[in-house]
């Protein structure tokens, strides 16, 4: 079954509090940040019982306006560890939305987006070290790594910072926002 066929998580516009997505996923954050960040989109399991993945935005160097986006997916068990073409695959997914809201209408996910370049590179996650692939293309950048049996790590970016940021666990909800009501 290739990737790209699997049924992506469900969302759901009802509220989801910060305390239940941390119950089911880990939630990372850029280390050293100051401020909070935000839950920005949530995925649910087809009953709606569980999380399986989060993104959250926060804001990393404020004269620029930049910012990352860290999002958590739960693994399936039977696919643990994932093949690199669908951890790349899950990692571009950044560029692709990117493309689309840049108005490629014809941008389509792919593991090597047109334009894109693939490297490896470590990223710290609460002070171990992970080899993670990174992506390099005209519309983002994304760094994603395997942490923890059975979840997958990408951290985004619309330009690429000088390496990827150490991201720490989020241990605490009052570090992280809600996401905003209708959204």
């Amino acid at each position: 079954m290739e990737f790209s066929d699997s049924t992506l998580p469900s969302r759901t516009p009802a509220p989801v509090s910060v305390e239940r997505v941390m119950a089911d996923l880990p939630l990372f954050a850029p280390a050293g940040r100051s401020g909070t960040g935000r839950l920005a989109d949530v995925g649910f399991s087809p009953l709606h019982d569980h999380v399986l993945e989060c993104t959250a935005r926060y804001r990393v160097a404020e004269a620029e306006g930049t910012g990352l986006e860290v999002t958590t997916r739960r693994w399936p068990d039977v696919d643990w560890p994932p093949l690199r073409d669908h951890v790349r695959r899950f990692g571009s997914g950044h560029d692709f939305l990117q493309r689309r809201a840049e108005g490629d209408t014809d941008a389509e996910p792919r593991v090597h987006p047109l334009g894109a370049s693939w490297s490896r590179a470590r990223i710290g996650i609460d002070g171990a070290p992970y080899d993670c692939d990174v992506l390099h293309s005209p519309y983002a950048w994304a760094a994603v790594a395997m942490v923890e049996p059975h979840f997958v790590v990408r951290v985004a970016a619309l330009r690429a910072p000088d390496a990827p940021p150490a991201l720490e666990r989020v241990r605490n909800a009052s570090e992280i926002a809600p996401p905003p009501r209708g959204g």
